[in-house]
């Protein structure tokens, strides 16, 4: 094992907090040069990007993508995904205000710390039986967000975000689990061998801070 993998638990949530970093530089990087008629059409934005989101967490769960690739791959992708929500969290400043995007963002960093915490005090295996629950929730997640963009705003929309931070916090229980066995089995030598979690827990972590996003803004409407 490599000096930066004597402590790989700690590894993945460093990379895990660049790879945050790069989705916001990303995002700063969209704001000074994707045209203001872009970030109008966000509405429609929304719905693409976080189809998207879902289908990747779907593929990487069923491992069509690979299980050890490059951690600058997941700080590629993470700086193009800050490119694309920008459009997304403009609309969220523009209507709740600067204050609330930073409000949610420290309360979903909150919520994966108080989670993380949890899922390393308990045995390895007590997280991983909700893998196929999960899973299972994550498809209904992906019908029920298509059938609510067309049912537009109000109770539906709410419970879909509710539903999706209740999954992705489970995720979170379960990806960490993850990571813990994986230590405890001697699979984990080298940063490749941390990029699938640390790319699920990114995914997790984006996916609750737009729900939550989500979830005020319909309220709000």
């Amino acid at each position: 094992m490599s000096k930066a993998m004597v402590n790989p638990m700690s590894s993945v949530f460093k990379y895990l907090a660049i790879s945050i970093l790069f989705c916001f530089v990303g995002y700063g990087f969209g704001m000074m040069f994707i045209p203001e008629s872009i970030a109008i059409a966000a509405n429609f934005i929304v719905f693409i990007f976080i189809i998207g989101l879902l289908i990747l967490c779907l593929v990487s769960r069923k491992g069509i993508i690979p299980a050890r690739f490059s951690m600058n791959w997941v700080y590629l992708f993470t700086f193009i995904d800050g490119i694309l929500m920008y459009p997304i969290l403009e609309m969220y400043v523009g209507s709740l205000g600067n204050q609330v995007v930073i409000n949610v963002l420290l309360v979903t960093a909150l919520i994966f710390f108080v989670l993380s915490m949890i899922a390393k005090k308990e045995t390895s295996d007590k997280y991983l039986r909700l893998g196929n629950v999960l899973f299972t929730g994550l498809i209904a997640l992906i019908i029920l967000t298509i059938i609510g963009f067309f049912m537009g705003y109000g109770i539906f929309n709410m419970a879909v975000s509710i539903l999706s931070i209740i999954i992705f916090s489970g995720y979170i229980l379960y990806d960490v689990s993850l990571v813990k066995y994986d230590i405890e089995n001697g699979n984990i030598n080298d940063s490749k061998d941390l990029s699938i979690h640390v790319f699920n827990l990114y995914l997790d972590f984006i996916n609750i801070f737009l729900d939550l996003l989500n979830l005020i803004y319909d309220f709000k409407e």
